[in-house]
């Protein structure tokens, strides 16, 4: 099952100011993404300060398995909002490039105040704040290394208690 967190931004004084949370596109009855998969995930900016919002912040899509520590794709997240409103925006991958553990981060951000609205920007690091983390494999190897085992041990687990149910109706008998 995906992981997920929200992610909260917060003003140099230390009050939270911005809530991001991202929902993913499971097909159903899974709880992975498969690399032929392109999947939309929803990003969710929250204002829960009593102060506007101004600035923008980024969110990337991150492999364990690459070698650069963040992939190309991204989605921008503006966050001008007033108190209490909230802004979603669709973040769809043109496909999943790695098998293994994958995640959505979002850029941290820090917001100064000024005339009663916080000014947000992204810190100078490369770290971001992962939201939304799943696995990801390839279709057949996830038939085989998975799902045929799973379905295996159900039918020794039924074949055993079959066994069991003859045993007694033969020491009945």
């Amino acid at each position: 099952m995906p992981a997920k967190q929200a992610y909260i931004a917060t003003s140099h004084s230390g009050d939270e100011i911005l809530k991001i949370t991202a929902e993913g596109d499971l097909e159903k009855r899974r709880s992975v993404y498969f690399t032929d998969q392109s999947p939309i995930f929803t990003l969710n900016a929250e204002n829960i300060s009593d102060k506007s919002i101004e600035g923008r912040t980024r969110v990337r899509i991150v492999f364990d398995e690459s070698s650069s520590s963040y992939e190309r794709e991204l989605e921008v997240i503006d966050c001008n909002l007033d108190p209490g409103e909230n802004t979603n925006v669709e973040f769809e991958l043109e496909m999943l490039a790695y098998q293994g553990n994958a995640a959505i981060g979002v850029e941290r951000l820090s917001a100064t105040e000024s005339d009663g609205v916080y000014d947000t920007h992204t810190y100078a690091t490369d770290r971001i704040e992962r939201i939304y983390t799943f696995m990801v494999y390839d279709r057949d190897y996830y038939k085989v290394g998975y799902l045929r085992p799973r379905y295996a041990q159900y039918i020794a687990s039924g074949l055993a208690v079959l066994i069991v149910l003859v045993g007694i109706l033969q020491i009945i008998s």
